[in-house]
């Protein structure tokens, strides 16, 4: 069966509507569909939904469920939670009355001192004007921190079904694990490796769904999915379920890049992806994915 969970549309930073978006995974193969616009925030975002169409989205997404599924395609109603902290999170009231399928947890926003609060997954220009206000020695070495507290911080909290892009703070770094490259850090070093294999370790026994995250490769903006095989290989020996995840912002990112998940995957020893269908996660092999 063919699922993904990461599916943004018009509602967000998504180019498509919902209704497209439905379409092209029809027409791909898709059995679940599973929408995932990014939540409101309490300041202002330009790539997050207004919390005044929260209403519109959730009739939207049902509305398509219901056209869809005598089709063969089973669509789900999902939001991905930011955790802000003191502003938002996957436990806020708004979210968990919202009568979703599923969450994706993810963190987008570190705040540095000087820097102030920065989506890591901005643009490479906008990242470095950032950081060259940070109040210290090391800016991304305190970027990579901060970012890396606020996910083990989320894993704590729980609140929601998968977790969103491990090391999304690599996405501007350009080393890709190779030792002394990368533009601010070493993602080999082990201080970069202890802060996220420890998010890693703090997975052990939650029922959290980690994704191999492909739509950075989908929009030319990484080389590789997310995590790196050293974290993949964390997280299988941690015993972490993952799920293949297309971050698909527009009706072509559907189905792209599959085999490099499927490769990182069996890289990292795992010969199973998590499904969710039904209202459960049950296991599917690799190559019925």
């Amino acid at each position: 069966m063919r699922a993904n969970y990461h599916t943004h549309c018009q509602f967000c930073d998504g180019r498509a509507s919902a209704a497209a978006m439905a379409e092209a995974a029809a027409a791909k193969g898709y059995g679940v569909l599973g929408f995932s616009s990014h939540c409101p925030l309490p300041f202002p975002s330009e790539g997050n939904m207004e919390l005044s169409r929260l209403g519109e989205y959730r009739e939207e997404i049902r509305r398509l469920g219901r056209e869809w599924a005598p089709r063969g395609l089973e669509i789900l109603l999902g939001l991905e939670i930011d955790l802000v902290p003191g502003y938002c999170s996957p436990n806020d009231e708004v979210f968990r009355g919202a009568g979703l399928d599923f969450a994706i947890g993810s963190v987008h926003y570190v705040e540095l001192p000087g820097s102030g609060r920065f989506p890591v997954d901005y643009g490479g220009p906008e990242v470095e004007g950032f950081l060259s206000r940070y109040e210290g020695d090391d800016p991304g070495k305190a970027m990579y921190r901060d970012y890396y507290r606020k996910l083990g911080a989320l894993v704590e909290g729980g609140g929601f079904d998968i977790l969103g892009h491990f090391d999304l703070v690599k996405k501007n770094n350009g080393g890709y694990g190779r030792p002394g490259e990368g533009r601010w850090f070493d993602e080999s070093s082990p201080d970069y490796l202890d802060a996220a294999l420890g998010v890693a370790g703090a997975l052990i026994g939650k029922d959290i769904v980690a994704e191999i995250n492909v739509g950075g490769m989908s929009r030319g903006k990484a080389k590789t999915p997310y995590p790196s095989l050293a974290i993949l290989k964390e997280l299988r020996a941690n015993r972490v379920r993952i799920t293949f995840s297309a971050d698909a912002h527009a009706p072509e990112h559907l189905g792209a890049n599959l085999d490099a998940a499927r490769e990182l995957a069996r890289a990292a020893g795992y010969d199973s992806v998590a499904i969710l269908s039904g209202g459960e996660w049950t296991e599917v092999g690799i190559g019925e994915t």
